[in-house]
């Protein structure tokens, strides 16, 4: 008990705690956090199988739309798709990276596409490119932009 006098008047406070009603307080907010965490797991793991039920319908289905049960829609890449997002993302990361006519069959292009083919590598994955790329520059068969 904490008290302070002004003049004649005295002022008490008490300062005990009722420790049985702050371990249930805590208990309540730890039930919560626990149901919070489950659900979100419960979620994931919805969310992991639904993607892996489109994935495997699309490795069978390429280039043709999916829907689900629940009105969610989407398109599953063709080869041609992944391709170009591999390149795309290649090119992105690789600014000094000139490219020659992707189209038009320019030497960077030629080596790339020789590289892919020889090393037997999926053109549909962009650390295919990457391989390439690292190799190619250093065995000086690419042409860059200097930096």
């Amino acid at each position: 008990m904490n008290c302070t006098t002004a003049g004649s008047n005295i002022n008490c406070t008490s300062t005990t705690t009722d420790y049985g009603a702050q371990q249930q307080r805590d208990y309540e907010a730890g039930q919560q956090v626990g149901r919070a965490i489950g659900s979100g797991v419960a979620v994931a793991i919805q969310r992991h199988s639904f993607n892996k039920s489109v994935q495997r319908y699309c490795s069978k289905h390429p280039g043709q739309n999916w829907s689900s049960g629940s009105g969610e829609t989407g398109y599953c890449p063709s080869d041609s798709d992944k391709i170009a997002e591999a390149t795309l993302a290649f090119m992105a990361r690789h600014r000094d990276y000139i490219p020659d006519g992707v189209y038009f069959g320019g030497p960077n292009h030629q080596h790339m596409i020789a590289y892919l083919d020889t090393h037997r590598l999926d053109p549909r994955r962009e650390k295919s490119y990457e391989r390439a790329y690292r190799d190619l520059k250093q065995s000086g068969q690419l042409q860059l932009y200097a930096r």
